[in-house]
């Protein structure tokens, strides 16, 4: 199977999984061929891109890191703040995870614009249980980190709609007030006798960072919990990799230099070294255009081939980039990379490290 995006995707291509909604109902069915209907819907619904099978991706396997049902049960439940449905949700996730035994973060995200802080959520516990497996966390301690993951955006719910989804950038003001979410959410749980107090810390501290320029209580990295520390990588890199109607999706290689760049100032080290473990740079799947014209998709990409993956291109034939002969062949950029500069992203990070105005250090986790 390979990713196609919908500006690419032709009638008569063959759906490789079911599509749903925000509310986990099936909009058009795995194995389906698309027609100029369904492309439409789609666009209409947010959706980026699909992934379909054919003969160019033949022998290309890629397997979601939790099934499509705990996914959307997942997303309706921070939907309905349902925090025993999150419970549940969360044993479930880590039993998936652990009868896999090992995974890797190839699937490139199928999720609509309306559904963002349902599906961040779901995604951001995915991505913690992975890393959290590679840290060799007992199941107990998974499920309760894959937990803080499905909480910790639970207060966006009561951030006013006009700003949770205004389609542009938030003014200084409204993202003063979105920054108050990670508050809100341990409010709602902070009374719970039956979340452990290292959940509630993760859910407050998400937005913490290592130099200790993070919200709300500007905590440097000495005085984070493991939860603490794994939970704002995650959330970090979903959110860096993430379509929204005000930027374009980091690329998963441009997410993973900017975690590493990010290193003893916003993250902690090891944990983002654990991330990386499992996230290729090079999706499965995924279209690449090479510097000498060429375009094809990503057809191995681990171990050797992590940083110079195995090729197919769209003429059939296979290239890897490993081979002696094809050392001054490299990948390019994404078209939409040169959008953002690096002024763009300190300034981005000189707003993120803002104090919240009138929240430093009143609430303790």
């Amino acid at each position: 199977m390979r990713y196609v995006s919908l500006k690419d995707a032709k009638p008569g291509m063959q759906l490789a999984y079911s599509l749903y909604d925000t509310y986990g109902r099936t909009l058009v069915g795995g194995n389906i061929r698309l027609t100029a209907g369904y492309i439409e819907k789609l666009e209409e619904y947010g959706f980026d891109g699909v992934y379909i099978v054919d003969a160019l991706s033949e022998g290309v396997e890629v397997e979601p890191v939790i099934s499509p049902e705990t996914r959307n049960s997942g997303m309706e439940c921070v939907r309905r703040c349902d925090i025993d449905g999150c419970r549940e949700i969360a044993k479930i996730m880590v039993s998936e995870l652990l009868q896999k035994g090992s995974v890797s973060l190839d699937l490139m995200d199928l999720r609509s614009y309306d559904d963002y802080t349902y599906a961040h959520s779901v995604n951001v516990a995915a991505i913690c249980g992975v890393i959290g497996m590679g840290m060799y966390l007992s199941e107990k301690a998974l499920t309760d980190l894959v937990l803080s993951a499905l909480l910790h955006d639970l207060g966006k719910i009561s951030i006013p709609a006009e700003i949770l989804k205004k389609p542009e950038r938030l003014t200084p003001e409204e993202y003063q007030v979105m920054k108050t979410h990670s508050t809100r959410s341990y409010e709602l749980i902070s009374e719970r006798w039956d979340i452990s107090a290292k959940v509630k810390t993760a859910v407050l501290s998400h937005h913490e960072n290592v130099d200790g320029s993070g919200y709300p209580r500007g905590l440097e990295g000495k005085k984070h919990t493991q939860f603490t520390r794994i939970l704002h990588v995650a959330d970090v890199y979903d959110a860096l990799t993430s379509k929204r109607p005000y930027k374009n999706p980091y690329s998963p290689r441009e997410a993973s230099e900017y975690l590493m760049g990010g290193c003893g100032t916003l993250f902690d080290k090891e944990t983002v070294e654990h991330l990386l473990t499992y996230v290729p740079l090079y999706p499965k799947g995924m279209k690449i255009k090479l510097n000498d014209g060429r375009s094809g998709i990503v057809y191995e990409n681990a171990g050797e081939h992590n940083l110079r993956p195995l090729i197919r291109l769209f003429s059939g034939d296979m290239l890897d980039l490993n081979y002696k002969e094809n050392l001054n062949v490299v990948i390019a950029p994404p078209e939409w990379q040169g959008e953002v500069s690096q002024e763009e992203l300190e300034r981005q990070r000189e707003q993120m490290i803002q104090p919240v105005s009138g929240m430093g250090g009143c609430v303790h986790g």
